[in-house]
């Protein structure tokens, strides 16, 4: 398709989506990103489409993006709806999917670029699971990436204080509980490098130990709090998936990933378990199918679970009806469902499934549940990582607390 002015090519996408049967807030917020569009053309005096002119209009959105100037929804959505101008512009139609970036090709300098790639194919060949092979990938390319904006162009040119000042140029992008997580990252990256003797300096002296947070609150949930949770209306069909969503973070422990990735054939009603291979360790877990949390599961499934070919249990509300996005769409949940029965309301309170996974392990020690069996439940590879929620139990903390008998002092002391 060419020579195709640009309202003609929005009204054509329009009609392409048609079948995709999204809602008409959706189709609201296309129409209002590709206005924005036609008033960017108009600013360059371009009247026909030009995927070039186009392409550059997302670049700039994602530096806006990059400088906080918009927020990441917005850079999303006006990402999303120029793909789809190209995708009819070049096919003449348009098929759903999600919007992958290749992130190493953001890195202008060829030999990052080929550095990159050899990182990635020895973590490939020393056996790293594939989200930590992602996560160590996302600390790299940033590094990389920053090393280029510095103007230093060659790994044997990286000081010890080009790490050092790293950290503190990325902390705004993470928790301060993520932190850990990316020193380890890059520890690893920059490990690589020496023993690829591509840099006369041990580099990875310069990261720091730890984070500085050894010490982590667990934030869970009272009684009275799960209580008024539950109490919420989930009549509706996505009512119902929520509620099965919860029940299975608050009574079984899984994680986000695991429950967004629960399939059909993962519940085997007839030993009443539910059996999967964990994203995050890759080793098996079963778990009992416990009869509050199968009867959500069934209602859902029955009942509110929109008509899908999709082997996943949990799926979109509105079309296309694929499976949820992981964390993101659970932390959705479980904030609108603390927002609306006022729970955990906080400025400063964590809102996402995490906190449910928490809850569990804090009521099951409670009850004098031994560590290894938590460890058993919440699927944690290594036994000592239930050691952690050792501080929710203030009940046997009470009673290891020391008294101040003997250490009395005068009261010119307290003055």
């Amino acid at each position: 398709m060419v020579g195709i002015t640009l309202s003609e090519l929005i009204l054509r996408t329009e009609e392409a989506i048609r079948p995709l049967n999204h809602s008409q807030s959706t189709h609201y917020q296309y129409r209002y990103s590709w206005h924005a569009l036609t008033d960017y053309f108009r600013k360059h005096s371009q009247v026909l489409f030009s995927k070039s002119l186009a392409e550059q209009y997302v670049l700039e959105a994602k530096g806006a993006f990059t400088t906080g100037t918009i927020k990441q929804w917005r850079y999303k959505l006006i990402r999303k709806s120029v793909q789809m101008l190209i995708a009819c512009y070049e096919d003449g139609c348009f098929t759903w999917s999600y919007h992958k970036e290749d992130l190493s090709a953001r890195l202008y300098q060829t030999a990052y670029h080929n550095l990159l790639k050899e990182y990635l194919h020895d973590l490939r060949r020393t056996g790293k699971h594939d989200r930590t092979i992602s996560f160590y990938e996302a600390t790299a390319r940033q590094f990389l990436e920053y090393l280029e904006r510095k103007g230093v162009t060659a790994m044997s040119a990286v000081e010890l204080q080009d790490v050092s000042l790293f950290f503190p140029s990325i902390a705004p992008q993470y928790q301060p509980t993520s932190m850990r997580t990316v020193l380890s990252a890059l520890r690893s990256f920059l490990k690589f490098v020496e023993e690829q003797q591509l840099t006369p300096v041990c580099l990875s002296n310069a990261i720091p130990g730890s984070s500085g947070r050894k010490t982590a609150v667990i934030p869970t949930l009272t009684s009275e709090e799960e209580q008024k949770l539950l109490s919420g209306n989930f009549t509706t069909p996505t009512g119902k998936r929520n509620l099965a969503m919860l029940l299975l973070a608050l009574r079984t422990g899984l994680r986000s990933v695991d429950i967004t990735n629960l399939k059909l054939e993962d519940i085997h009603w007839k030993s009443n378990t539910i059996e999967i291979n964990q994203e995050k360790t890759g080793t098996p877990l079963i778990l009992p199918l416990l009869t509050e949390v199968g009867n959500a599961i069934a209602d859902y499934i029955l009942n509110g679970r929109p008509a899908s070919q999709e082997p996943y249990i949990f799926l979109r509300s509105q079309a296309p009806h694929q499976k949820l996005s992981g964390r993101s769409a659970c932390y959705g949940i479980s904030h609108k469902i603390m927002k609306e029965t006022g729970v955990r309301q906080g400025e400063k309170d964590r809102k996402g499934f995490h906190c449910l996974r928490h809850s569990l392990a804090a009521q099951l020690l409670s009850a004098e549940t031994p560590l290894p069996v938590i460890s058993s439940i919440l699927g944690h590879r290594n036994k000592d990582s239930s050691r952690v929620y050792l501080s929710t139990d203030l009940l046997h903390l009470r009673a290891c607390a020391l008294g101040l008998t003997g250490i009395e002092v005068m009261q010119e002391e307290l003055q």
